[in-house]
């Protein structure tokens, strides 16, 4: 285990990265399973891991984790919303877009689930973000994220009740709608072609 922690950066490893230090045993598989059994890691599904609470050096970034979990995907809808501070609940649900078919993982870190984007919509908007210890993931922009989120509500067809889904469902403040990019949005627009997106780049152009 030392081994393994010392040359893994982050908290994340794949199964070739767990093979690599326990190939020399006899029985390298009874071993992983006596890992798994005493929390000194644990696995996310098949093939992905992370290290048990003995062996943290750093919280594990769920972000990062959804990339892995299920791709290629990036980060979206209400889970990036929250963590660029856009809407004030905690979301407990990791919620990303792939264009994979749709997917939900129940896991021991908790839900990811995955929705589908064809490759056109998928490809715009999307940012590889920094995180600490040379660490990254794909997060959709706080436009794309929007984009994503209303994506689905085609019940919504006046820009009263998209300004009222914005500021009283999603709990969006005000402000915060007034700094999205126009530009990016409507580039979204354009990509997405959706009635519902139409409305809502016509209510953020108007002003909220």
């Amino acid at each position: 285990m030392r081994s393994l922690r010392q040359s893994c950066i982050g908290e994340i490893f794949d199964y070739g990265m767990l093979m690599s230090h326990l190939n020399g045993l006899k029985a390298p598989h009874r071993k992983i399973t006596q890992l798994l059994k005493s929390g000194d890691i644990i696995r996310v599904k098949k093939g992905l891991y992370v290290f048990g609470e003995q062996y943290h050096e750093n919280p594990i970034h769920l972000g990062q984790l959804a990339n892995l979990v299920y791709g290629p995907s990036y980060v979206s809808q209400e889970y990036a919303l929250y963590w660029y501070g856009l809407i004030p609940e905690r979301v407990e649900m990791v919620t990303s877009m792939t264009n994979r078919r749709n997917k939900i993982f129940d896991t021991p870190l908790g839900m990811f689930r995955y929705t589908y984007l064809n490759n056109k919509r998928y490809t715009v908007g999307v940012e590889w973000k920094s995180l600490d210890h040379d660490q990254h993931f794909l997060i959709a922009s706080p436009e794309k994220a929007l984009v994503d989120t209303i994506a689905s509500y085609n019940e919504i067809t006046t820009k009263k009740a998209m300004r009222s889904h914005l500021i009283e469902n999603l709990r969006i403040d005000e402000d915060r709608l007034h700094d999205l990019d126009i530009k990016i949005i409507t580039v979204l627009n354009q990509a997405y072609a959706k009635p519902v997106i139409k409305l809502l780049f016509d209510t953020l152009k108007e002003g909220i």
